[in-house]
Formats: structure tokens, sequence, C-alpha cells
């Protein structure tokens, strides 16, 4: 436990020490207030489940969500019917305050008959993030904590490098894990977000013909990763927002 909260403290402290860093004149409505959960699932029939979710509200509306969705692997799964629901908050309070007013643990059997609940986690933007769900890579970098202001800012420049390259829908946020157990406790999560899958191919099929503008961008990133521990796709939809 100590050796987990000192790299929470370690990783948070250069940020709040570097607020210059997250300075993003091209995305307005990126943010780095509030704060997101994320329930990861197994369910045999996803859209089975997203209906349900889509039916009934209540526990988004329980919790005082701002904002609430869903994201569905499509490939790198670790496990069949891989997916997650996510909930947007105002703030890291508000997200820890709002699993204490609805338990997915102990929710009707109708639900609990659709999925099976691994884990859940807190997650805090560190870079701006516009939530626009779509189409999103995600990955989970080992980064030392020294480097973590250095890497936010790579891929803040790496954002801007591909939306004035020729990619203006995309967008990448850097998340910081609060709570996650032995699954989430060593990692930055990543996602590189674009609105559909043709977007995101048309993206690497520019990279690999060597000529892509932005392809420096991309390069720099990779000097502060010390390693990749995952990488997969999703299929994210937002399906409540709150008043």
């Amino acid at each position: 436990m100590k050796k987990i909260s000192r790299l929470i403290l370690s990783l948070a402290l250069p940020l709040m020490l570097s607020p210059a860093v997250f300075a993003d004149d091209h995305a307005q409505e990126a943010t780095m207030k509030g704060s997101f959960t994320t329930i990861h699932l197994s369910a045999p029939d996803i859209g089975k489940y997203v209906d349900a979710l889509k039916n009934d509200m209540s526990a988004f509306q329980a919790m005082d969500a701002t904002a609430g969705g869903y994201c569905q692997t499509m490939s790198g799964h670790d496990y069949p019917g891989q997916m997650m629901v996510w909930t947007g908050f105002s703030s890291i309070q508000a997200a820890m305050v709002g699993p204490t007013k609805y338990n997915p643990s102990t929710t009707t059997k109708r639900i609990s008959k659709l999925r099976d609940v691994k884990y859940a986690v807190t997650w805090k933007p560190i870079k701006p993030f516009k939530l626009a769900p779509g189409y999103e890579r995600v990955q989970r970098f080992k980064v030392l904590p020294q480097n973590v202001p250095a890497f936010v800012a790579a891929m803040s420049d790496l954002e801007i490098a591909l939306q004035e390259g020729g990619h203006p829908t995309f967008s990448n946020g850097v998340f910081l894990p609060i709570g996650g157990g032995k699954h989430e406790s060593q990692t930055l999560m990543i996602r590189s977000v674009t609105p559909t899958p043709e977007l995101t191919g048309a993206m690497f099929d520019e990279y690999f013909t060597g000529k892509a503008a932005w392809a420096g961008a991309y390069a720099a990133v990779g000097q502060y990763i010390e390693s990749i521990e995952s990488d997969n796709f999703e299929m994210c939809q937002q399906i409540y927002a709150g008043n």
C-alpha cells in the first residue's frame, strides 16, 4: 500500500507544480476538471446489456453523474465479452461519493445476470481532455514519475500536430488511476480518439507511408515510455448526460 501511495503522490506532485504544461489553445472544449470512474465487466451479450443500461438511467442519476456511457472492446481482449461502463463526475470527491449511492454488485437480478463485474477504478485527467466518445485506442504506459510532465506535454504536442496535419477530429487524453487495486496502479491510461474506425485507420495508413507530417511528434512521445503494458481498441458511446 505504501508503495502504491508513493507512486500516486509522485505522479501527481510534478503535475501540480507545472500547470503551464497543460495550456492548450487548440482545444477550448478540453478540460482537466472533474473525474471519471470505470467499471470493467464481462458481458456474454453486450448488446442486450447495453440496451438494459439505456432503458434504465437510475444508476447514473443516483450517483449524481455528469455523464455516462460504455466502451466495448473491439481488439486486444483480455477476456470474452470485455467492456466497461464509464461515469463522469464534477470532481474526484463526487466520483468517490457516487459509488456509495449505487453499488453495482447489489443491483437487480435482471441486470446482474447480464454481466460479471471485474473491478472498478477512479481516473483523473492530467491533460486537457474533450469528452467526445468514439473509436478509441486505449494503451497503458509505464512512465517514470519525473518524466510525467514532459510526457503529457509531448502528448499535447502530438494532439495538435495531428489536428493541424489533417485530422481535426482527433483528440487524446492521459489519465491517472486512483484506487484501481492490482489492475490499475503502475501505469497511466492513454486514450487516442477519433469519431470512427475509418478515421483511425486512415491515420495508420498515413503514418506507414512515411510521409505523415506529425510523425516527429509521435516519435517524441516514445522517449518517455518505459514500457507498454496493454494496447486495445474500444468503441465508446455516451448514453447519459446529467443536468
